[in-house]
């Protein structure tokens, strides 16, 4: 979801110049291109688990005390609301569903945000299986997680798959590993995975 068929780095920096805009009371007034600039450092792509995420936003651009739960409990509330899909996301997965593939979908994330993200987006409609981590209790690279969604797909040998993502370790690095054609969907922010089958 995030990363492929979600443009995460887009919709972030709509999220932050909103939240800025929101709380102009803990930013002074400071240009928003440069607090955007130094907030999506600290993201790291969204790497950075958010309650930290925030924390560390507070203490680095100097912003007043509880700063860091207020904007926090806003990105709860509102992050989902302003999805962008990647650019041709919808027509790739049309062609797919009308070629007669079988799509399921893992994320990983809580289930109460990647429902809203999907919903949003407009996507639950093309898959066969959804799972989330938070519900299944596994999350990627673990093998188990990708052999839930082939078993829920109808037992789909693991080899008569393809899963597509953008990180290189849970989305490549576990397709691997369990035994599925790994489809690395480029991204300038991570490094090429060298065990890519295609990309």
């Amino acid at each position: 979801l995030d990363g492929t068929l979600l443009d995460r780095r887009e919709t972030f920096r709509r999220h932050l110049e909103r939240q800025i805009g929101r709380f102009g009371d803990l930013f002074g007034g400071r240009s928003t291109a440069d607090q955007v600039e130094r907030m999506v450092a600290l993201d790291r792509n969204g790497e950075t688990p958010r309650r930290q995420f925030y924390e560390q936003v507070e203490e680095n651009l100097e912003l007043p005390g509880g700063a860091a739960a207020r904007l926090h409990d806003d990105f709860e509330a509102h992050f989902p609301e302003i999805c962008v899909a990647t650019p041709n996301a919808h027509r790739t997965l049309h062609g797919l569903r009308g070629a007669g593939v079988k799509l399921g979908l893992i994320t990983n994330g809580r289930v109460l945000m990647q429902d809203r993200k999907i919903d949003r987006l407009d996507v639950r409609r093309f898959f066969d299986v959804i799972l989330i981590s938070e519900a299944v209790g596994i999350r990627k690279p673990d093998p188990r997680i990708f052999a839930a969604a082939l078993d829920a797909l109808g037992g789909v040998a693991p080899a008569a798959a393809a899963y597509v993502g953008d990180s290189p370790e849970p989305d490549v690095g576990g397709a691997r590993r369990s035994g599925l054609v790994a489809i690395w969907k480029r991204d300038a922010f991570w490094p090429e995975p060298a065990d890519a089958d295609w990309t």
